[in-house]
């Protein structure tokens, strides 16, 4: 799914890059897939993505941030893909937590 720029730091591509490519070495940082390659447990096409470890699209420190394959990083945002589900996309997350009083903009 394609992220929308617009909820990110506005030089979101040059720091999801340095994290990728230059500190992760391509890789995934937890399991260690290559990126576009065929992922060691799924054989599907790794596509690396940026995480944010505290779920704040707002901390943008490199200590937050993680090189993560497809699967990793799923995993990683089960429970928030959980939570979402259960109570409906209209409530937006900021810190793992569900914050009532910003509705998301449609």
């Amino acid at each position: 799914m394609p992220i929308d720029y617009k909820n990110y730091h506005p030089k979101w591509s040059l720091i999801s890059r340095l994290i990728r490519y230059h500190r992760a070495g391509n890789r995934c940082e937890w399991c260690l897939a290559e990126n576009h390659q065929p992922h060691p447990a799924t054989g599907s096409k790794v596509i690396l993505t940026v995480a944010h470890l505290d779920r704040d699209r707002r901390n943008n420190r490199f200590g937050n941030l993680a090189a993560l394959c497809q699967r990793c990083h799923l995993n990683y945002d089960r429970p928030q893909h959980t939570q979402n589900r259960r109570y409906g996309k209209e409530y937006r997350y900021t810190t793992g937590q569900l914050d009532f009083s910003q509705p998301v903009a449609e």
